[in-house]
């Protein structure tokens, strides 16, 4: 669709749609980045990669924002050059036609690689959905830019290629500043944290849960917990209860991965109120 507007703006000399078209094209290329991420991520643990390859998805998204955010740039440098020139589209039937088709499609597909996104816990996906979105929202600028156009208002053109560049440098920096938490491990959020705690806690023999921290990695969760429990019992019995507590873990987190669980021996008085 993204070369179909490209060809359609060529012929009719509009800022707007070549930016729209260029919008579109990109999220073919950043699509194909998205894919390939995806697919190196699910490549199991080796020598070089003992946690397994699962950044690869963070990495595919931060050259999608990379890859937008230049994108937008020049968007914004074409639009200021065309309003310069004074130059004007063709508005054509043919033209509102191509820019209805885009909203379509691009709508149609932007709303599954976010749904599919949000299934599967995906950044890479959701953040290539919003991409998507970004077409549908350019390509319904544009229909509006070109009614503008046709009733007498010049500039409306220029000003939509202008606020598409603006659109899409927003999502970029959303998208850039979503992969570098990921790489920094940020936190996967309030939410997970107390989730995780609230369910250590209540593990039958665990006395009591701290130092508990969790990561992102790609659209997995790594985390490790500290529990305490009786110090009389036996390392058999310590082993059960560490095992019961990543289990739970990974049964009420979606995409927990990866859970480390550190036993630790409880103070008297600790096992005294937990009693």
């Amino acid at each position: 669709m993204g070369l179909v507007e490209v060809m359609a703006a060529v012929f009719s000399g509009s800022v707007a749609l070549f930016a729209a078209g260029i919008d579109a094209l990109s999220d073919t290329v950043t699509s194909l980045v998205v894919l390939a991420g995806l697919r190196i991520s699910k490549r199991p643990a080796d020598r070089g990669h003992p946690y397994g390859h699962a950044q690869a998805e963070t990495l595919a998204s931060l050259i999608l924002a990379i890859v937008l955010f230049f994108a937008g740039l020049r968007v914004a440098f074409l639009a200021a050059e065309k309003f310069q020139s004074g130059a004007t589209p063709v508005v054509s039937l043919e033209l509102l036609l191509v820019t209805i088709a885009a909203i379509a499609v691009s709508g149609r597909l932007a709303r599954y690689k976010i749904t599919t996104g949000r299934k599967t816990h995906s950044m890479a996906v959701i953040a290539d959905g919003y991409h998507t979105l970004t077409d549908a929202v350019s390509a319904a600028a544009v229909l509006g830019g070109l009614v503008f156009v046709g009733i007498g208002h010049l500039w409306a053109d220029s000003l939509v290629a202008l606020g598409i560049s603006v659109l899409i440098v927003y999502w970029s920096l959303g998208i850039l500043r979503n992969s570098v938490g990921v790489i920094m491990e940020a936190s996967p959020g309030k939410e997970v944290m107390d989730k995780i705690s609230h369910t250590c806690s209540n593990v039958p023999g665990v006395i009591s849960c701290h130092s508990y921290r969790a990561r992102r990695v790609g659209s997995r969760i790594y985390a490790d917990v500290h529990i305490k429990v009786d110090p009389k019992i036996t390392v058999e019995k310590s082993h059960a209860i560490a095992t019961m507590v990543e289990r739970r873990l990974k049964a009420r987190i979606a995409d927990l991965t990866s859970v480390v669980v550190h036993v630790e021996p409880a103070e008297g008085r600790e096992v005294g109120k937990k009693r």
